[in-house]
């Protein structure tokens, strides 16, 4: 089923300045490092579509060309987080389908959450079927890093090999 965007949708857009997170936060520093590693500047921002439905995405360029989620965890991968990777994949996936169909949707996790995006796993599968970029953020002394995670077909997360070197 092919599904395209409504004509009639509308989107204002709003910065969500005020939920930034504190600058010593580990999402700070993950937007910080995603932002430095994509050349742009990510804010929270709000969006409001059809003048009803309200909500916030944790990441936008000033354009509202890239979008931006975030899942932060230091612990052991259990199944909220698992939860909260595939409720964040679907808002992304909801918003460059129906809303801004003409924005790169980005997911950055920290390297505990990143196991979630094995090679043989749905979440891995769904990412790269719906164009979901997913990042891994590395915290470091220097503020942190981001690596991409996926899509690059025939990667293993933590491996070094890729489809194009077999």
């Amino acid at each position: 089923m092919t599904h395209e965007p409504r004509a009639d949708r509308t989107v204002e857009r709003a910065s969500a300045a005020h939920r930034a997170p504190a600058e010593t936060s580990l999402e700070s520093r993950m937007l910080i490092a995603l932002g430095a590693s994509l050349g742009a500047e990510l804010t929270p921002l709000t969006l409001t579509v059809d003048g009803v439905t309200r909500l916030e995405v944790e990441g936008a360029d000033p354009a509202g060309g890239i979008l931006v989620q975030l899942v932060a965890n230091v612990g052991a991968l259990k199944s909220p987080v698992r939860n909260r990777v595939a409720a964040n994949m679907f808002k992304l996936a909801w918003l460059t389908t129906s809303v801004l169909p003409d924005s790169r949707a980005i997911l950055c996790v920290t390297d505990s959450v990143a196991p979630a995006f094995t090679a043989t796993g749905w979440a891995s599968l769904a990412a790269r079927d719906l164009g979901i970029e997913v990042f891994r953020f590395d915290d470091d002394e220097h503020g942190g890093r981001v690596a991409v995670v996926l899509p690059q077909p025939g990667t293993i997360y933590g491996s070094e090999t890729s489809s194009a070197e077999s």
